[in-house]
This record gives C-alpha cells, sequence and structure tokens, in this order.
C-alpha cells in the first residue's frame, strides 16, 4: 500500500507569472548553483516566501516587481521524497554522498572535465540533481541553519547560544510537477 504524503507550500514569484502558472504549471528555470537541485522552490514558511519576493537573488533570473504568493499542495508518495528532517533521510542522503557520488565525482565521470573543479553550491546542486534522476525522488525537503540569515533580526542568533534552541528553515524543490496538486494565489503585494 503506497503512503502519500501532502505539503502545503507557498511559492513567491511576480504577479506577471500567476496566471501562467495556474493554468499551465511552473517553469524551472535550470541552473548549476541552486540549492536543492534543478526544480522548482517552494518555501513551507508563508511569510518566507513573502520574504523572499523583496529579496530575490538576480542569478536565477528573478524580476519582481509586484509581489504575488502562490500556495500550493504538494501530494507526493513517501518514498518519492528525500526529506532531510528526518534523521533516516538525511543519513541516506549522506551515505549515498559517501559511498557513491563521490567516488564518480573523483573518477571523472560527473564533471566535463577532470581537472574541473566544481565550487560547494554547484556540487550540491549537482548531487540533488544525482539523487532525482537515480532514484527517481521527486521531492528533496532541504534545512537550513543560518543564524545570520537576512529575514532574522541581527542578534537572533545570539539567542540559540543561550537556549540552544534555533530556528531551522525548510525549502522544497519540486523536480515533478504532476505532485503539485493545487494552486492558488493567495497574495498580491502592488508596489
Amino acid at each position: 500500500m503506497d503512503t502519500y504524503i501532502i505539503l502545503e507550500a507557498f511559492h513567491g514569484t511576480d504577479i506577471r507569472n500567476v496566471d501562467s502558472i495556474i493554468k499551465s504549471g511552473f517553469i524551472c528555470k535550470p541552473n548549476k548553483q541552486h540549492w536543492l537541485g534543478n526544480g522548482v522552490y517552494f518555501y513551507m514558511d508563508y511569510s518566507l516566501a513573502k520574504w523572499w519576493t523583496t529579496n530575490p537573488t538576480n542569478k536565477f533570473g528573478v524580476n519582481i516587481i509586484n509581489a504575488a504568493i502562490i500556495k500550493c499542495k504538494i501530494r507526493a508518495k513517501n518514498d518519492k521524497i528525500l526529506d532531510l528532517r528526518r534523521l533516516k533521510d538525511y543519513t541516506k542522503f549522506v551515505d549515498i554522498y559517501r559511498n557513491e557520488f563521490l567516488p564518480l565525482l573523483f573518477q571523472g565521470e560527473l564533471t566535463s572535465t577532470n581537472d574541473e573543479i566544481i565550487d560547494t553550491k554547484t556540487l550540491r546542486c549537482t548531487y540533488c540533481d544525482y539523487l532525482n534522476i537515480k532514484y527517481n525522488y521527486k521531492l528533496i525537503i532541504g534545512t537550513f541553519y543560518l543564524p545570520t540569515q537576512p529575514y532574522m533580526p541581527k542578534d537572533y542568533g545570539k539567542f540559540f547560544e543561550t537556549f540552544n534552541i534555533s530556528y531551522i528553515e525548510s525549502q522544497l524543490c519540486v523536480f515533478d510537477s504532476s505532485i503539485i496538486s493545487s494552486k492558488e494565489l493567495v497574495s498580491i503585494d502592488r508596489r
């Protein structure tokens, strides 16, 4: 019996893209330095999607003039999700990297030339793409602990030192948009 996971996630974009996304779906803009591979990105936290629309990075081809947030339902089989919030998935992520991916990298099978040096961001993106291709993951949920994130007040990172409790950001990278079961515009911010 297949077990499905249903997640609610938020995607920030420009209002000009909303009709096309709602009618035809998302378009992945490939980039060798995406966080979790080449897919469509979502936040699980609405406020982070909203923050992102006011602070997008230019290197991913984003030009937001009038921000919009699309809420999506994502429905995928549990075995097609690599959820790095789960210990078993995180250990699998590390084990495949160490035992399978790294040997291929050192043999020169994953770069265009044996002399090419891959920076950390490109290496991480290439590895997540490899997981998608080799293991047919439809979705990777990644976690990030960065106490100095620009959306976090400057002194909040010190709170962790006091209580050892931190905020962990979660992002979703959807490789197969057929798992996005609904799309709904939930916010427009005209400037």
